[in-house]
């Protein structure tokens, strides 16, 4: 496993796990790369397209990609309108054999809009926030569409599938008590983010989310909302305002620097971080790095 995030972080993108695979697996991104190597082990061959450290919002299409797509067995992706590049690759690839599934299938979205959006409202999802992996309590459902999909191409190996999902639920499932306990003194505090793509997180670690640098996700924050942001965290004595490493720390600084709040990059996907070889890996080292700023 740690020669796989390894490899992942590396390349930049298609990373191979077991040279002698039977399931040739194409995911989106490297959270669900983990998730399908953990629960196929050495009966598949994983590749991922995006980074770790990658916008899903916004990746390239490359022809390599394609490629790749044509010899894959199945793929899977996040869904709910997060990772439609991985739709154009697919069409690339003219593999009419490629088995899709949306891993977002089991999931209860949140925050799925009421209202019709159009532009003013900027990148607005229309079936809810599409980060439903960065919630532990979402791995299950997660996991369930993965173990649906392997099951499909390679039915014969279905029971080993389910082994190793089941093995590998109850191993979290240990360890989240623990950490849980480490991120009991983030209960209740307030966090500005820059993006919309914590609330799977802060729902589940009881943070709350007091407000965003983007008014309208993936539009660039005027600076009458900049200011309304710095006056925020003022009154309410926000210590964190947190940001992907894909997004630039000018404006996030500018807004702390006014107000006495410290920026903190949380790592939306495993690998991102150095340390970071597994899910467990990925959550310790995103409190840590919250509760830093809180001590």
């Amino acid at each position: 496993m740690k020669l796989f995030i390894n490899t992942l972080i590396a390349l930049a993108f298609f990373v191979s796990v077991s040279a002698n695979a039977a399931v040739k697996i194409v995911t989106s991104t490297s959270d669900l790369a983990y998730f399908a190597t953990v629960i196929g082990g050495d009966l598949v061959e994983v590749a991922s397209i995006a980074a770790p450290t990658a916008d899903l919002h916004y990746v390239e299409v490359r022809p390599s990609y394609m490629v790749k797509m044509r010899d894959a067995d199945i793929v899977f992706k996040i869904g709910l309108e997060l990772d439609t590049w991985i739709d154009k690759i697919i069409d690339g690839s003219r593999n009419s054999k490629l088995k899709k599934i949306d891993c977002s299938m089991y999931i209860t979205p949140v925050e799925v809009p009421t209202f019709h959006a159009d532009a003013s409202h900027g990148d607005l999802h229309r079936f809810g926030n599409p980060h439903y992996w960065l919630s532990p309590a979402n791995v299950e459902p997660i996991t369930h569409a993965i173990l649906d999909g392997l099951s499909s191409v390679d039915p014969a190996n279905s029971g080993v599938f389910a082994q190793n999902r089941d093995k590998f639920l109850k191993n979290l499932n240990s360890e989240l008590p623990a950490i849980k306990a480490l991120a009991a003194p983030l209960a209740g505090i307030e966090i500005v983010t820059y993006h919309n793509s914590w609330p799977y997180f802060a729902d589940y670690f009881e943070i709350k989310l007091a407000g965003f640098i983007e008014k309208f996700s993936g539009v660039a924050p005027s600076p009458s909302h900049m200011g309304d942001m710095i006056e925020l965290v003022k009154k309410q004595q926000i210590k964190i305002i947190a940001i992907e490493p894909y997004f630039e720390k000018r404006v996030p600084q500018r807004i702390a620097e006014s107000s006495g709040a410290k920026v903190v990059v949380l790592y939306p996907s495993i690998g991102g971080r150095d340390k970071d070889e597994s899910y467990i890996d990925w959550l310790r080292g995103n409190i840590n790095a919250l509760l830093e700023e809180i001590r």
